[in-house]
Formats: C-alpha cells, sequence, structure tokens
C-alpha cells in the first residue's frame, strides 16, 4: 500500500533530509487507503539508516509492531471509538523513561472518534511531551471534521486520495484473485488485504452469483421468479449493498467505454439491453438513486423491488 501513495513518502523523506520533520502529523483519507501503513513507514523512516528501507531488521521490527518506542492505539473490536481511557493510558506509557535510545513515536489510529474531551487531553502533550526524548505523534482520521481544530492547527496535514480502481484491481489480482472478484471487491473497500478476504467469503459469492444471474434477465417473466427464487438473499441488506456497488460500476463502464472494468461480464448481459446512452443514463439515475438509500437503514427488499418494477 506505501507504493500506492510514494508521493507521500517522498515527501517525508525530503522533510528528514532536509531536517524539517514535524512533531506531529495527521494522515486524513478515506478507509483502506494507505494511512496506517504510512504511519509505520514514518517510524522506520525516523529509525532506519537506509532511508525507510522498510525491508532491513530495523524497519521490520517497527513494521511487525515490535518496536519499543513505536505505540499504536486504535479502536478497540468491542468498541466504536478511541476512549479518553487510551489517550490517558498512552501519555502515562510516555512518561516513563524508554530503555531504547531514539525517538519514540505514538499513532492515533481513529483520532476522529475521540470525543472533544479526549482529544483536548492530548494538546498539551502534543507540544509539552513528558520526558526529554524526541517525541513524534502520528494521527490517523478518515473525515477532518471529527478533530478538534486545535489538534488540526498543530499537526503537518496529509491527505491521502482514493486509490484509482484500476490500480486497486491490478493490485488485488497480485494476489492471485481472478480478475472478475478483483474488480468487483475493488468497488467495496480501499484496502487491498481486505479485499483478498473478501472474495473468500460465503456472502461475496451469493452476491456476485445473483449479480451475475441478474444481468443475464431478459423480460418481466424471467425477472419475477428470480425474485421469488433469491426471496431470502434480497432482504440481505449487505448483500444489496455490494449488488448495488456493482450495479453503478457496471452502468459507470457501460457510459464510459473506454475504462472496460466489467468486460468480462458483458456476454452476460441481458437486462441492460439498450444501446442508447439516453436510456442508459436514465436507468443509470435510477441505479444511483436506489444504490444511495441502501446507505440507510431501509428495506433492502423494496429497494430491489423498486428497481425491477421500474426496469421492466
Amino acid at each position: 500500500m506505501i507504493s500506492s501513495q510514494s508521493a507521500i513518502f517522498e515527501i517525508l523523506k525530503q522533510n528528514k533530509k532536509k531536517d524539517r520533520l514535524s512533531h506531529a502529523y495527521l494522515f486524513y483519507g478515506e478507509e483502506g487507503v494507505g494511512k496506517k501503513e504510512m504511519a509505520y513507514a514514518l517510524a522506520c523512516l525516523l529509525y532506519c539508516e537506509h532511508d525507510g528501507c522498510l525491508s532491513c531488521p530495523t524497519c521490520q521490527t517497527i513494521l511487525n509492531g515490535n518496536h519499543m518506542n513505536v505505540e499504536y492505539i486504535g479502536i478497540e473490536s468491542t468498541k466504536k471509538l478511541i476512549s479518553k481511557e487510551q489517550i490517558l493510558s498512552l501519555q502515562e506509557e510516555f512518561s516513563k523513561t524508554s530503555l531504547v535510545e531514539g525517538p519514540r513515536v505514538y499513532i492515533v489510529d481513529g483520532i476522529d472518534t475521540a470525543s472533544s474531551s479526549a482529544q483536548n487531553s492530548l494538546l498539551k502533550f502534543i507540544e509539552e511531551p513528558t520526558n526529554q526524548a524526541m517525541t513524534v505523534g502520528i494521527f490517523i482520521a478518515k473525515d477532518l471534521s471529527g478533530v478538534v481544530p486545535t489538534i488540526v492547527s498543530r499537526c503537518a496535514l496529509f491527505h491521502f486520495p482514493s486509490i484509482d480502481t484500476k490500480l486497486r484491481v491490478e493490485m488485488i489480482t497480485e494476489r492471485n484473485v481472478l480478475r472478475l472478484d478483483a474488480v468487483l471487491a475493488a468497488f467495496l473497500t480501499n484496502d487491498i488485504s481486505e479485499a483478498e478476504q473478501l472474495v473468500q467469503g460465503l456472502e461475496f459469492m451469493q452476491a456476485k452469483e445473483f449479480f451475475l444471474k441478474f444481468l443475464s434477465l431478459k423480460n418481466e417473466k424471467e425477472a419475477v421468479l428470480f425474485y421469488l427464487q433469491n426471496a431470502s438473499l434480497i432482504q440481505n441488506a449487505s448483500a444489496m449493498n455490494m449488488f448495488f456497488r456493482w450495479l453503478v460500476g457496471l452502468y459507470e463502464d457501460l457510459l464510459n467505454p473506454e475504462e472496460l472494468l466489467f468486460q468480462e461480464v458483458y456476454d452476460r448481459i441481458k437486462i441492460v439491453h439498450s444501446e442508447n446512452p439516453e436510456e442508459l443514463m436514465k436507468q443509470f439515475s435510477l441505479v444511483l438513486k436506489l444504490s444511495s438509500k441502501m446507505e440507510y437503514n431501509v428495506s433492502s427488499k423494496n429497494v430491489f423491488h423498486e428497481l425491477m418494477t421500474k426496469l421492466f
């Protein structure tokens, strides 16, 4: 994932060479775009004798989470946010003298989920660490709006752009994933490792089969039978979310033939029978509207029923 954000890593390297590294960083952007990986890469850059090579024993110790001077806190599995207790525990740990020489690094993954009071408790710590060692804080957020302005103002900001869909497909395919599965997974997540796991899941395989069969429907009679045969899956909101994301991607493909991400399924398509751009755009608008509905707590059965009634 570092390679996909190599421009950011190069900036950090140049800043180190010029002795301009900050004492606090805020990496923000969508899930799965390499923020956490870059946080560890920055920690490597502070210790590595080979300009952050990411492969020497020192770098590997850091990347594996085993370096004594690099602390990481993230959202605990049983919770939905960073707690104030986690922040206070981090500060207490950094008040102790380290047994290892060198800078101390702390990574707070999900700072935008922490309460304002929890974030505010970090302010003095950011500017005045409780020991004499060089201290670097790296904060990771999905959305800047969830980070208190005082923290934002004290950090060097790096926005992590979304990875191009074609590049994601290539990166997933490199992990011995079938190309069609890679295409489908790329529309579900930016995280390459998560995509690799997704394609192995039962729900993904069921949703994929449902999607491909849907594309082959030719008329209203076939559509009604398909609806009845797949009633249980249609009520599965997670599977229907996958289906609608893929359908959006397919229409984007059809309206922009240069992309051709879904070329492997073109010979299956019967339901999208129009070659008229205006008709395709009309259908695309419908799919977009229904896909956005799936982002809310609505009945997936009702959303799919609306799709069927307006397509046939």
